[in-house]
């Protein structure tokens, strides 16, 4: 499963890198224009702004999605890192936040994508993926709620993986659950998250020098 993963995602490179060699033309302004599109791919990335343009209401959810995401990942990194670095603590409280923010965020995107009248944006793999990480963060926010596991057991089996020595698993139900959704997770991973934003800055290059070239007197 894993290696589907980077295959995939080596594949969309190549593609990708054939795509630009293609399509690149000697271009006069290049130089002028990189660091403008550089800082445009940065703030599409960010506020995805060409998804509000398209589908506002879609956009709403997917912003506190990711958003929260990323939060939660910050805040899981205290069980992967040893010793733990002081702006990790830090994360660990908006972290929490964003646990809550999470499973909510991911129903809204799931309504929307499948009741808009607009264009559908739900394919049957995006689908999975969401439902697969509404499942984890449900079930984590149970864990941090109601059923805590020990999370010192939860950090020594975790740093047992990292270091290639395995500890037995943590004595809950609900951490091997979701442990278990998060590997089958992995490789479902879109793999454009990683080429979308060379793509989108080769773009934004393109698109700038030829209104350069258009506007040249």
């Amino acid at each position: 499963m894993y290696a589907t993963f980077w295959v995939r995602f080596f594949l969309h490179v190549l593609v990708w890198r054939r795509a630009v060699r293609r399509l690149r033309e000697p271009v006069k302004y290049a130089s002028e224009t990189g660091t403008k599109a550089c800082l445009l791919t940065l703030a599409d990335i960010i506020f995805f702004g060409r998804l509000l343009v398209v589908n506002p209401a879609l956009w709403t959810g997917e912003w506190f999605f990711h958003m929260s995401f990323f939060l939660v990942l910050v805040r899981h990194l205290r069980f992967f890192l040893n010793p733990v670095p002081g702006w990790v603590w830090l994360a660990q409280t908006p972290g929490l936040i964003a646990g809550y923010l999470l499973p909510v965020s991911l129903m809204y995107v799931l309504f929307v994508r499948l009741f808009t009248k607009l264009e559908k944006y739900a394919s049957p793999a995006n689908m999975l993926f969401l439902m697969l990480m509404l499942l984890i963060s449900a079930i984590g926010l149970l864990m941090s709620i109601y059923y805590k596991p020990d999370l010192v057991d939860v950090k020594l089996f975790i740093l047992g993986i990292m270091s290639l020595t395995p500890r037995d698993l943590p004595n809950s139900i609900l951490f091997v659950l979701h442990f278990s959704l998060v590997l089958i997770l992995i490789p479902f991973l879109p793999t454009h998250i990683i080429t979308a934003p060379l793509v989108m800055m080769e773009s934004r290059k393109r698109k700038q020098s030829l209104r350069l070239v258009m506007h040249e007197k």
